[in-house]
């Protein structure tokens, strides 16, 4: 006499062959079968196969990330090619999809993805070297994938999401000048035809983009007034206006020495395209090359680099000396944490904290007069 199923087994009996087979029923009424050599493992089978009808995920879906993400990418190519999506960001997704998610895990199914699969690839970029902020873009992006995928009921849960980082080696910190240091490279500067962008980003923070992207449409030099409403991007080698990266325009009042550096420019910039004529490449930016053309990045960062030696001080990237300078000394000099960040158009006081406001003085002594007050002088 045949052995009656147990709880939750589904339907399951032993065929001719003497194996165990077992019997769901899809939402559409057809049936799926599952087959083991024992009753243990034809059950398990079941459950499983319940489980993805359960969760209404495709039965026997065979379909591997490989394929998917590079469906993923297209999707991603076509929101760039309709202004939806930076390019930076697809080609930022493409290298991580073909330089490492793919060898990887491109031959998995879809739905046998595991945390542990993700912590692997993880684990892998670590050994090699990679920094901790690469491996966090590597994992975002496949996470972004995969969110995807499960929108589409193709997975049941992110992976991605829930996988752990590796350790891997602290990043090289950012620093800011400090105020000697500010004022060295200020004197340092006087009479360089940048000498204002450099004013303007020590004094206000603005992003580099910011600062090459800024228009004079967008300074009153008048009222004073300085409005940021785009970003110089340099995409797939073509430099082009956009967004800031918050994509909200913040205007700003001009302290006297950038107004007076800005006043100074615009005079001398005039000059300038008066003495190369026909050269002179109209984009109606601020800053700018010999010609009127947008300045490159690179240069920016040799231009920096330079300024840096002129004054003695150590060598920091333009974002360093503009934003965590900025961001620097306006706190040691009292400006509340909610002020910076409007100045600097955070939406919170987060990315300040925790990146931007670095200590400009060896050592701290705000304790003092409180102590001796408590205490007595000695």
């Amino acid at each position: 006499m045949a052995r009656r199923r147990g709880n939750n087994e589904g339907s399951i009996y032993k065929d001719q062959r003497g194996f165990y087979r077992g019997a769901a029923t899809l939402p559409n009424g057809s049936r799926r079968f599952v087959s083991a050599p024992t009753r243990k493992e034809c059950s398990d089978k079941l459950t499983e196969l319940q489980a993805t009808i359960g969760e209404g995920l495709p039965v026997g879906d065979t379909e591997t990330l490989g394929p998917f993400l590079v469906w993923w990418l297209g999707r991603l190519e076509a929101k760039a090619a309709s202004g939806k999506k930076s390019a930076n960001t697809v080609d930022n997704a493409r290298w991580a999809v073909e330089k490492w998610i793919a060898p990887t895990l491109g031959s998995k199914r879809l739905r046998d993805l595991s945390p542990e699969d993700v912590e692997r690839l993880l684990d892998k970029m670590a050994a090699a070297g990679r920094s901790h902020r690469t491996i966090v873009r590597v994992k975002s992006y496949l996470g972004q994938a995969l969110a995807v995928a499960q929108s589409r009921r193709k997975v049941s849960w992110n992976v991605a999401r829930v996988a752990e980082m590796p350790e891997t080696i602290e990043p090289i910190a950012r620093r800011s000048l400090t105020p000697d240091e500010a004022r060295g490279v200020l004197v340092a500067v006087e009479g360089n035809r940048l000498e204002a962008l450099f004013v303007t980003a020590m004094m206000l923070g603005l992003r580099p983009g910011e600062l090459t992207g800024l228009c004079w449409h967008d300074v009153d030099l008048e009222e004073g007034t300085l409005t940021v409403s785009g970003s110089l991007k340099n995409e797939r080698g073509q430099l082009r206006l956009g967004e800031t990266k918050t994509k909200r325009a913040r205007a700003t009042k001009l302290p006297a020495p950038v107004l007076a550096a800005l006043k100074a420019h615009s005079k001398r910039q005039k000059e300038e395209r008066l003495k190369v004529g026909s050269a002179w490449r109209n984009r109606g930016l601020v800053f700018t090359t010999a010609v009127g053309t947008p300045i490159d990045p690179s240069n920016l960062r040799r231009a920096t680099k330079a300024l840096c030696e002129d004054a003695e001080v150590d060598p920091v990237s333009p974002n360093e000396l503009g934003r965590h300078t900025a961001a620097s000394l306006l706190s040691d000099a009292g400006m509340s944490l909610e002020e910076i960040a409007e100045l600097l158009g955070h939406r919170s006081t987060r990315m300040l904290e925790a990146h931007y406001r670095h200590p400009v003085r060896a050592t701290f002594s705000g304790h003092v007069d409180h102590i001796e007050a408590i205490f007595g002088a000695g």
